[in-house]
């Protein structure tokens, strides 16, 4: 079994992963109280939307019933006519295909709040289990047992996107016409450190809706300093969000 001697210290490397494993814990939870009341802004948003289209919905089926054939019978004398002419007057509303949009934008901003509420209560519950069990090792004197669970650890991946982001070389992430990458303008609304030393994840919003952007070096101060304002990047797209290799303020 393996062992130390008694005051040892940890290797840096294990204290960086014991460091994020307890401000893990100490911001899980206002973390997760954020989001939770995300969701219901973002719900109850979403409620008034689908309130809308509802009322034009009605509305236009009010229409189309008691509309008359200039004889004094019903033009849309069936059902099925009825609701064809409603769904084609429907198509025709710019509010209602406007309130659509919206519905479905929110729904999707929706199931990524859930999304994200589900990371931070699973990765709460795996910090809360590490900790004990590091705590264990080390307390019944397996000190390289706990070297090699927090190595384990500390190796495991934030998000499948970041580690991706992390392996370009510096030259090509640096490239200022490199292929593939695209130019967009978002707001960055929130900013999180990433796993890595140097780098983050920011929670932005562009003209494709909220998006995850991650960076890494300057891109990552760029971001980190303009919470609540635009931002101009240079981006790579990943399975799940962008990678920034450029950022710069707009003016």
């Amino acid at each position: 079994m393996g062992g130390g001697p008694p005051g040892a210290r940890l290797p840096a490397k294990m204290r960086e992963v014991l460091t994020r494993i307890a401000r893990g814990l100490q911001e899980a939870p206002d973390r997760a109280a954020e989001l939770v009341l995300r969701r219901g802004e973002v719900n109850d948003r979403l409620h008034r939307t689908v309130d809308v289209m509802k009322e034009i919905e009605v509305r236009t089926a009010g229409e189309v019933a008691v509309e008359t054939d200039g004889n004094g019978g019903k033009r849309w004398p069936n059902e099925a006519a009825r609701n064809a002419e409603i769904r084609r007057r429907l198509q025709a509303d710019p509010a209602y295909l406007a309130a659509t949009a919206e519905a479905d934008r929110l729904r999707q901003e929706l199931r990524a709040v859930d999304a994200e509420i589900e990371q931070v209560s699973r990765r709460h519950r795996s910090d809360a289990n590490m900790a004990y069990l590091v705590a264990n090792l080390l307390g019944a004197g397996l000190r390289a047992e706990a070297e090699a669970v927090l190595a384990a650890y500390g190796s495991e991946p934030e998000a499948p996107e970041e580690p991706q982001a992390q392996a370009e070389p510096e030259s090509q992430a640096q490239a200022p016409k490199a292929d593939g990458l695209e130019t967009g303008t978002v707001k960055v609304l929130e900013v999180r450190p990433g796993q890595a030393q140097g780098t983050v994840r920011a929670w932005c919003e562009g003209p494709e809706g909220k998006v995850a952007v991650y960076a890494k070096n300057g891109a990552a101060k760029t971001l980190s300093g303009a919470v609540g304002r635009q931002v101009t990047i240079r981006y790579r797209r990943l399975d799940k969000g962008l990678f920034a290799v450029e950022a710069r303020p707009v003016a």
